[in-house]
């Protein structure tokens, strides 16, 4: 027992500051209906802003913490209550592209005004302590589970027994009801998402001198508060703090009985591994609902009649094939470009035609090409034979993945594969069925006679003719009654259950057939470059495709064109002029699809007001439909005007 202390310590003071978190994320989401993926870059953001005040600017710690937990809290909070109005009356997949365009933004912000090297950030609360059973506790430690401890009394006690705390609870069961009552929703919600950013700002400040001023390890770090919320079943405070402490425990102990590769990666993903084990394991009903519609953006996707799409498919192909006359040097760059086509369709045909969001595509990706070398350069199989079963082979994965689909939806399936991405990043891709000790991967390119791959412009037409399959494969998909099934169970998934058709096979389906297509795609990404690394594929490029994407809207092809072009080619061509060069930077392409996929989730949250705002300034009368509501609780709705049900905030 005396050898675990050390551990028991730290892992307490850790999982503290892991329920901490947990609680803003908690009330933000149960007053709001909105769960916010980006509290993690709130935390990274605070770090950095009292780094800058405190070691940078010399202003003493005490002033400088407060000044910017208020300041979060404040500000930060205001804005968040903006960006998320009107979320809840929308389609789940546009509140995740929205919290996680401010993921984005916030951390491509930090790494253009800080860099991206890890900075020291030293301990500014006292290190000096005491001696517990031979263990040296110091007092930052002490005072750290202090503030943790005392906020999640002070927050539950607020809750239970304040005006404004009873009102937060009251607004989440009936906002209605609750303005009769006299009470304003819109200051009730603003006054929650202070509070969460104070709490992330908090969390963000205390976490830093455990692992220094890197914006990427305190987003993630903070982000393992997701697995707090799941045990507080996304409703539950004590749970939720009782939650991050047993998980702050595991996580440290772990670090003891697990540290031979590729297991020294287990504790780090003890969070994610409960966040989905709780998801898969507790029935689904036990967590909060949202009572907006459970429509998807399917009804905006009309087929094109056949003859045009034809024509357009034609005028694509022909236009793609003179590439390599026009481009010159740049043909490396489409050839990037028209693999990303691939992966953007793979992702859609599960975003925009079966409604269900993944956010471990970039798993699959990196599935496939390290398959893809594993068989070719070590199995010595032809590539073409190598290509294919790289993408039959990320199938079963894409089946592992859909196991949590046949029980959840919309947030809590992104959060499901979300962690399955953080668990293969840290445990899977250092072994040797993937990445390896090196953690790159290498594949060659085809040769067959007269067909050299090794030649650019020969590659490049490989690339296109497998790239054009696939994808006329997938748009056939969706025109077949498989994709109609697909968006009708996007629709009323009861329905189709009554009327005798499998939801859980369909949706096993279309995972399995989603990760077939991003293993071609991660196979052809391999050979192109010959080596890639497994940096290439971390959770947060998952993130950064559903961003993309979902920016060009919800037609299929139309979509991925314009995502891959957005993301492979346009930023090299932009390098060349002067006003554009920012978007070939890594760190600004993640602030400009970042604060793109804010608007865009803005504008799609606030369409009715926006064409209201547009007929007015044009002096026309707002379409049929579009008119705003003239009562004043329309105009006094907090976040979501369909908050999260299944009680109140505990």
């Amino acid at each position: 027992m005396r050898s675990l202390l050390p551990y028991l310590v730290a892992g307490i003071v850790t999982g503290s500051l892991y329920g901490m978190a947990g609680l803003g994320l908690v009330l933000a989401y149960r007053t709001s209906g909105v769960f916010n993926f980006g509290h993690g870059a709130v935390a990274a953001g605070a770090a950095f802003t009292f780094y800058s005040l405190h070691y940078t600017h010399g202003w003493p710690w005490p002033l400088a913490a407060v000044l910017t937990i208020l300041a979060f809290a404040a500000v930060v909070g205001w804005v968040m209550e903006r960006i998320t109005r009107g979320l809840g009356d929308v389609p789940e997949a546009v509140v995740v592209l929205t919290t996680v365009g401010v993921l984005l933004a916030v951390e491509g912000l930090l790494f253009l005004l800080y860099g991206n090297s890890t900075r020291p950030f030293p301990e500014f609360l006292p290190t000096s302590g005491f001696t517990l059973g031979g263990v040296k506790v110091s007092w930052a430690q002490t005072i750290s589970v202090v503030i943790a401890t005392s906020s999640a009394v002070a927050l539950y006690l607020f809750l239970q027994f304040s005006r404004l705390g009873v009102a937060m609870r009251a607004v989440v069961d009936n906002q209605t009801l609750t303005s009769l009552c006299g009470k304003k929703p819109l200051r009730i919600s603003q006054s929650a998402w202070a509070i969460s950013c104070g709490f992330a700002a908090l969390s963000g400040i205390l976490l830093a001198p455990t692992l220094n001023l890197d914006a990427n390890l305190l987003t993630l770090l903070v982000i393992q508060a997701f697995g707090a919320c799941a045990v507080g079943l996304f409703s539950s405070l004590p749970l939720t703090y009782a939650g991050g402490l047993g998980l702050g425990i595991a996580a440290s102990l772990a670090t003891k009985f697990f540290t031979d590769r590729p297991w020294n990666g287990i504790p780090p993903t003890v969070p994610f591994l409960i966040l989905v084990a709780v998801l898969v394991c507790v029935p689904a009903r036990r967590f909060p609902s949202r009572r907006a519609s459970l429509r998807s953006l399917v009804p905006e996707i009309t087929p094109m009649p056949p003859t045009r799409a034809v024509l357009a498919g034609v005028g694509s192909l022909v236009a793609l094939a003179v590439v390599p006359v026009a481009v010159g040097n740049k043909l490396p760059v489409w050839i990037a470009g028209v693999t990303h086509v691939l992966v953007f369709a793979s992702i859609g045909l599960l975003v925009w035609i079966s409604g269900q969001i993944s956010l471990c595509q970039a798993s699959f990706l990196a599935l496939g090409a390290t398959t893809m070398g594993h068989l070719t350069n070590g199995a010595g199989l032809p590539w073409g034979l190598g290509l294919l079963l790289a993408g039959l082979l990320t199938v079963p994965i894409g089946l592992v993945v859909a196991i949590p689909a046949i029980r959840l939806s919309g947030l809590y399936l992104a959060l499901a594969t979300f962690g399955f991405a953080v668990l293969m990043q840290q445990v899977v891709y250092p072994s040797g069925w993937m990445f390896g000790f090196t953690l790159q991967a290498s594949a060659p390119r085809p040769h067959l006679g007269s067909l050299d791959g090794t030649n650019d412009t020969t590659f490049y037409y490989v690339v296109l003719v497998i790239v054009a399959l696939s994808v006329t494969a997938i748009i056939a998909l969706c025109r077949s009654r498989l994709g109609r099934l697909l968006r009708a169970m996007t629709e009323t998934p009861t329905m189709l259950a009554t009327h005798g058709v499998s939801v859980s096979t369909s949706r096993l389906l279309v995972f399995s057939i989603s990760a077939f297509f991003a293993g071609i795609a991660g196979g052809l990404q391999v050979s192109q470059f010959g080596t890639v690394s497994s940096l290439n594929y971390v959770p947060l490029q998952s993130l950064l495709f559903l961003a993309v994407l979902a920016i060009f809207g919800t037609r299929l092809l139309r979509s991925s064109i314009l995502a891959a072009a957005s993301i492979a080619v346009i930023p090299r061509y932009a390098a060349e002029i002067s006003a554009l060069a920012f978007l070939n930077d890594t760190d600004r392409q993640m602030l400009t699809f970042g604060a793109v996929a804010i608007l865009a989730g803005v504008l799609t949250a606030r369409r009715r007001e926006f064409i209201v705002w547009l007929s007015a300034r044009a002096g026309s009368t707002p379409p049929s439909g579009q008119r705003a509501r003239p009562t004043r609780l329309a105009a006094a709705r907090p976040a979501a005007r369909a908050t999260v049900s299944a009680g109140a905030v505990r």
